[in-house]
Parts: structure tokens; C-alpha cells; sequence
């Protein structure tokens, strides 16, 4: 129909059938009853309507022709639909408020651009929710920079905008990455005031200790020339609390930029006390190689040494290609990951759980380091692993890695591997995450005398409760399954086993809690679980655990 009126316009279709076509789309669009798909389907059309096409130079969007704000009203985004039908909806909105100025001094009602501004405003107070799930906070930033690209031309909506995002990194600056990727995105509309008002916002609130790393995060990206001395004194102060290399590299990439802004006395003095101040070798390697370019070269010879560009000519002195090759072994170069990593069998022993790796080398590593973050404040920080050397097709031995969790529940670790080559390069390089799962944690309790194993389960059971709770499962498992869950998942934990009839299973979890099982005799669909704890957390990990072993079994 559409591909109809734009081939044939009015010589098909009358004024009348436009309107009725668009009524129908913008009635049926919103239409509850619809799948998410139908819905988006119809929102396309809106905007591929041909009286809708944006008018005006390329790439560049203007106000529809037909598609006035009294047809949209049901199609105005809201926060609770699906995010992807919010940000469809958002776009015919942002069209209608260019030239928003105009309708309001004829004396429309309701205007488009402060329904904009208010939902914008809801977005970014969801997403400033500390500890609130990351699709709110990416939502907010898909809809701030679908408005930065319809509405570049406008300056009364992207002030505010700006203002808004600006307020919403005072509130959380862990959103810092978010902000990063979307001042790479948007257009110098938004852009530099956006990139002016975050570095105000960081270098005049420097924030608590653990907002350092998104601080500096934040800085590498938007330091400039402008303020140097606000953004010197906000270095300084977090050179102090810089002990971990991750932190001294952030501090290091925001004297990077401001060495390609033109550097200053105040940072030469600055790399000088670095240099000596930083406990890392690495670290201090970087700061004093910084100060020798600051020293020795300025202006646009500086910024080729930071960033030697493709597109510049080659430099055929031997001095020079020398000082590079001297300058490469002094920076740790980021590289393909040369080591695979991955879990291995679980041992439940000893006083903490123990995370059993096993890494595999690509290409052979020397001194490697992996680093271990753990997202959120589940586990407690995880000491590195070091291994001297590591070659293709040469077995190692397991990695234990120690696991300090603050509660019973999974985690998702990062992986950072600090390694030096062949050549004598010190590289770096992330590995994909690890996830700890539920059952990582079991630990089994001191194995009872002979003779009295039933005796110690029963004081176990009794002691759940009435501190904790019980729960009764149905395992649907096939017939054998009872024995191989007893004697192939949860062996190590078994109390007293009496197969085929019962298995008695006692389990000691971190921070003190127990997971007690009573799995009795298998029948003809499935077999019964009693489950005891005295910690009210466990119980939806533990029942999700034991439904998916009858899954498997």
C-alpha cells in the first residue's frame, strides 16, 4: 500500500484516502491486543508514510507534514511498554517537536517538547537508580542519543539534555562507560557542551573514594586544555589513594590526553612526582617516559609521539624508528588474548570454596598475572593468580583461585591477564568472564565418627529451624537418577546413603549457612526432596539447583 502511494501519489489516492490510511495506522499502532513486533511494524510505517518523509538537506530531520501532535497522542512513548517500542515511538515524537516554538505561540495545548522533557527526566531517574538493573541505564542513553540525532538543530531541547545527563552523572558516575560511548556517537551538537559539563561536574565534585575510577574514567575522555589547574589538583588528590595498577593506569590515560591538549608546568611537575610516587613499576615506567616527551617536544610533534596517526607520513630516520621500538618496550601493549581460561571440576574441601582453573596457552607467556573483578559487591576483592610460564600443548597444573563471598549466590568474574612475551614485551589483554555458579560454593562439614553419621544429620535438620525454613521439591528424575544424583553430583556431601531408599545430605555454605536434602526413594515419576535451611536466601538458588540436576538427570 505504501510503495502504491509513493509511486502513484495522487493520481491513486485522494486526500481523504491519505487520511483515512494514516488514521487507521496511528489507531491501530498502540492497539494493546498487538505483538511487539506488529506494533513496531506499524510505527515504521508512520515514519515511511510519504507525506511523513523528513523534509530538508540529507541526513537531516524535519517536521512530517500529515503526522500532527492530535494523531499522535496514543502513540506518545511511556516508560513502562518494551524498550524497544519506547524508543520507536520516541522517534516520531522528536519530530514533531521540531519547530515546537512556533505551535506553542499559536496556542496549542500540551507541547510536544516538554512531554519530551519530561520523559527524558523519568528515563534518567530510573536509570540514576544506584545499583538498578543496566538495561535502565542503556535505555536512557539509546533515548538520549536518538534525540541528539533528530533534534541536533534544536538548541532549546539539547540544552536541557545536556543539563539533565549532567545531573545524571553527579548522581552515578558508575554510569562513566555509558557516557564515554555516547559522547563518541553524537554529533558536535551535543557533544562539546555535554563534554564541557561532565568535566565541570568532575573536577568540582571529586566525590568519594570508591567514584575515583569512574572519575578518572570520565577525564581521559573530556580534558582539555581549559581548566588546568582544577583538573592538576583533582589528579593530585587521587594520586594518593592510586595503590592498584588499574587505578594508576586510569590516572595515567587522563595525562595522556592532557599531554595532547599541550601538557603545561603544572603536569610536568605532576609526571615528575609520579614518577617516584607510584609503587608500580609499570606505572612509574609511564609517567617518567611522559615527563622526558614533555620535556623534550611540544606541539604537534608531541601529539605524533602520543598518537602516531596511519595517515601520516613515514618516518625514515633509524633514530626514530629505534626511540619507538624503546618506546614500545616501556608501555604495556594491549593484545590478543594468548591464554585460554576455564573451570574445572569442583573439590569441595577446606575452610573457603576454591575456584579450580584450568589455563591453557595459545602462544607461550612468561610471568603472567590474571586479575579477577567481581561485578557488584557479592564477594569480597579476589587476589591474582600467578604462573611463571605457560606453552601450547604443555599441561599445568590447576589454578586455585579462593573465593571470599560476603553471601550464598553466583557471581560473574572478569578477567584481566598482565603476561610478558618472547621478546620481552609486557602485554595486557581481557579474557571472556568466568561465572561462578551455585554449586561452586558447597562445602562439605568434618566427616562424623563411624557409627554416628545419622545422629549428626538429625542435629543438622533440627537446627534449621525455626530460624530458617523448609521446603518439599518433586525431581522428576528417570529410574537410576536417584542413585547417580547421590553418587555422581553430590557425592562429597552425602551424610548416610542407604541407595536405593534414601540419600541424607548435609551441605555447609559461606558465611556460616547449611542446605540440608532428605531424597528418598525414586517413584515412578520422579523423586521426592525435603530441603532444610537456616538462611532464607539460599532457598530459590538451592530449589533452582536441584530442579536443574533433575533437568539433566
Amino acid at each position: 500500500m505504501l510503495a502504491l502511494k509513493a509511486a502513484f501519489g495522487e493520481a491513486l489516492f485522494t486526500a481523504q484516502d491519505e487520511a483515512l490510511l494514516l488514521r487507521r495506522l496511528t489507531l491501530a499502532g498502540p492497539h494493546p491486543a498487538l505483538p511487539l513486533t506488529i506494533h513496531l511494524f506499524y510505527l515504521h510505517c508512520l515514519l515511511n508514510f510519504p507525506e511523513n518523509w523528513p523534509l530538508g538537506p540529507t541526513d537531516e530531520e524535519a517536521a512530517p507534514l500529515l503526522l500532527g501532535s492530535q494523531l499522535c497522542r496514543g502513540l506518545l512513548p511511556r516508560l513502562l511498554p518494551e524498550p524497544m517500542a519506547l524508543l520507536a515511538r520516541l522517534h516520531p515524537l522528536c519530530l514533531l517537536c521540531v519547530g515546537d516554538e512556533e505551535k506553542e505561540e499559536k496556542g496549542q495545548d500540551r507541547s510536544p517538547r516538554h512531554y519530551l522533557e519530561e520523559l527524558l527526566a523519568g528515563l534518567r531517574q530510573r536509570a540514576a537508580l544506584d545499583g538498578g538493573p543496566r538495561a535502565l541505564a542503556t535505555l536512557c542513553f539509546q533515548a538520549s542519543y536518538l534525540v541528539a540525532h533528530c533534534l541536533a538543530g534544536e538548541p532549546v531541547v539539547l540544552t536541557p539534555l545536556t543539563q539533565g545527563l549532567a545531573q545524571l552523572y553527579r548522581t552515578r558516575p558508575a554510569l562513566a562507560p555509558h557516557f564515554v560511548d555516547l559522547l563518541d556517537q553524537v554529533g558536535p551538537e551535543l557533544q562539546e557542551p555535554l563534554r564541557v559539563a561532565l568535566r565541570q561536574e568532575v573536577v568540582s565534585r571529586p566525590g568519594r573514594e570508591e567514584a575515583g575510577r569512574w572519575h578518572l574514567q570520565m577525564l581521559a575522555r573530556v580534558a582539555d586544555g581549559d581548566a588546568p589547574r582544577a583538573t592538576l589538583s583533582l589528579l593530585r588528590a587521587a594520586a594518593t589513594h592510586c595503590t592498584d595498577w588499574g587505578l594508576q593506569q586510569a590516572l595515567l590515560r587522563v595525562c595522556r590526553a592532557l599531554l595532547r591538549a599541550g601538557g603545561g608546568g603544572g603536569l610536568a611537575d605532576l609526571l615528575e612526582a609520579l614518577a617516584r610516587q607510584l609503587e608500580d613499576a609499570d606505572g612509574q615506567d609511564h609517567a617518567r617516559l611522559y615527563y622526558i616527551l614533555l620535556a623534550h617536544r611540544a606541539g604537534p610533534k608531541l601529539g605524533v609521539a602520543l598518537g602516531p596517526s596511519l595517515a601520516a607520513p613515514a618516518l625514515a630516520s633509524s633514530l626514530v624508528a629505534e626511540n619507538q621500538g624503546f618506546a614500545a618496550a616501556l608501555m604495556v601493549q594491549e593484545a590478543p588474548a594468548p591464554v585460554r581460561l576455564s573451570v574445572g571440576p569442583r573439590r569441595g574441601e577446606g575452610p573457603v570454596p576454591v575456584l579450580r582453573l584450568q589455563g591453557e596457552g595459545l602462544e607461550p607467556v612468561y610471568s603472567l598475572e590474571l586479575r579477577f573483578r567481581v561485578e557488584g559487591q557479592v564477594y569480597a576483592p579476589l587476589g591474582a593468580v600467578h604462573v611463571p610460564c605457560l606453552c601450547p600443548g604443555r599441561p599445568t597444573r590447576p589454578l586455585l583461585l579462593p573465593l571470599q563471598p560476603r553471601r550464598p549466590a553466583p557471581a560473574r568474574l572478569t578477567v584481566r591477564a598482565l603476561y610478558t612475551t618472547p621478546s620481552g614485551l609486557t602485554c595486557h589483554t581481557h579474557l571472556p568472564p568466568l561465572l561462578v555458579t551455585f554449586a561452586d560454593l558447597f562445602l562439605p562439614f568434618p566427616r562424623p565418627p563411624e557409627g554416628a553419621q545419622l545422629d549428626f544429620f538429625e542435629e543438622l535438620w533440627g537446627s534449621c529451624l525455626p530460624k530458617g525454613t523448609e521446603s518439599r521439591l518433586w525431581g522428576p528424575l528417570r529410574p537410576g537418577g536417584l542413585e547417580a544424583l547421590g553418587s555422581h553430583h553430590l557425592e562429597p556431601l552425602v551424610v548416610v546413603a542407604q541407595p536405593p531408599v534414601s540419600y541424607l545430605i548435609a551441605i555447609r555454605m559461606p558465611r556460616d549457612s547449611r542446605v540440608v536434602l532428605r531424597l528418598e526413594a525414586t517413584q515412578s515419576d520422579g523423586v521426592p526432596v525435603a530441603l532444610r535451611t537456616d538462611n532464607w536466601a539460599v532457598l530459590p538458588l538451592a530449589g533452582d539447583y536441584l530442579r536443574g540436576l533433575s533437568a539433566d538427570g
